[in-house]
């Protein structure tokens, strides 16, 4: 066993983890060994889960139960243990993909000068792990960090240990877009990422998760005051409206949050979205 292994995964985790064996599968699949060191960092209440790595995990996971203020502070935490050359994280309801970090150390392996930072591309699965959409958003742009937020997708992100102590991490007080954040004041302290050109991260989108539930949505429009809630979303041909409007529904049930119900793909909306961006110089997703 090397005394360093090459990639050091941190997945955080609390309360309910109906996903994680998956997580933990897609990791031991990758076949690296010891040279892929994986921490579970756990802020459950006492008694709250067992210590159990799960499915494939074959023994290899560090497991750490303690009290965190949340994901951004539990991803600290882990990282602060991990000993890997090349550090990365995967939520608990998400995989890696088959042969994703071998794709990571043959792009390093090539490169005299290897960069620091690598971004990968992803694919969204639903409850069931069916593949339901592809992003090849991992590009860097020349505006980055000058006009606009860095994005990429986290758990799609490869970054050498050095960059993370050098350069610092997550910003402890945010609950979502911790990566965004991180990525963008990475770039505005001079670093690059470099794009894999590969399939690594498979983002799980259900009912229960952070991103697609439309909590977040509803608990700002809760916490202001705001008495309706709704969504932008169904301006996109590619969304179904009826899926966006009942989460954003559920969402709002569940924050005492009326919810406003919409399809603006609807009266030529998207092509009219398209005219307004050109007039007013518009920043556009090129994904959703």
């Amino acid at each position: 066993m090397s005394s360093t292994p090459l990639f050091s995964c941190v997945i955080p985790v609390k309360g309910e983890r109906p996903f994680l064996g998956e997580a933990l599968a897609s990791l031991a699949a990758q076949g690296l060994g010891e040279d892929l060191e994986i921490i579970v960092q756990d802020g459950g209440a006492e008694g709250a889960g067992a210590e159990d790595p799960g499915a494939g995990a074959s023994g290899r996971v560090k497991w750490f139960r303690e009290p965190d203020a949340g994901q951004s502070d539990a991803l600290n935490k882990g990282f602060a243990r991990a000993r890997g050359e090349w550090l990365f994280w995967l939520n608990a309801d998400d995989v890696l993909l088959p042969g994703a970090l071998g794709k990571v150390g043959e792009f390093v392996g090539a490169r005299p000068a290897a960069p620091n930072w690598i971004a990968g591309d992803t694919v969204y699965i639903d409850t069931w792990g069916k593949v339901t959409e592809v992003r090849t958003d991992a590009k860097w742009r020349s505006w980055f960090g000058r006009r606009l937020s860095v994005w990429t997708g986290g758990p799609s992100a490869f970054f050498r240990r050095g960059l993370w102590e050098g350069r610092g991490g997550f910003d402890a007080d945010l609950k979502y877009a911790m990566d965004i954040d991180l990525w963008t004041r990475w770039a505005k302290a001079g670093e690059r990422f470099a794009g894999l050109g590969a399939y690594v991260w498979g983002f799980r989108m259900h009912d229960a998760s952070k991103t697609g539930s439309g909590r977040f949505a509803a608990e700002q429009a809760k916490e202001h005051g705001f008495e309706y809630l709704t969504t932008t979303l169904s301006v996109s041909p590619h969304k179904n409206a009826d899926n966006v409007n009942r989460i954003g529904e559920e969402a709002g049930k569940r924050y005492g949050v009326k919810y406003l119900f919409a399809d603006f793909k609807k009266k030529n909306g998207y092509l009219r979205s398209l005219e307004l961006s050109r007039e007013y110089e518009l920043y556009r997703q090129d994904y959703c």
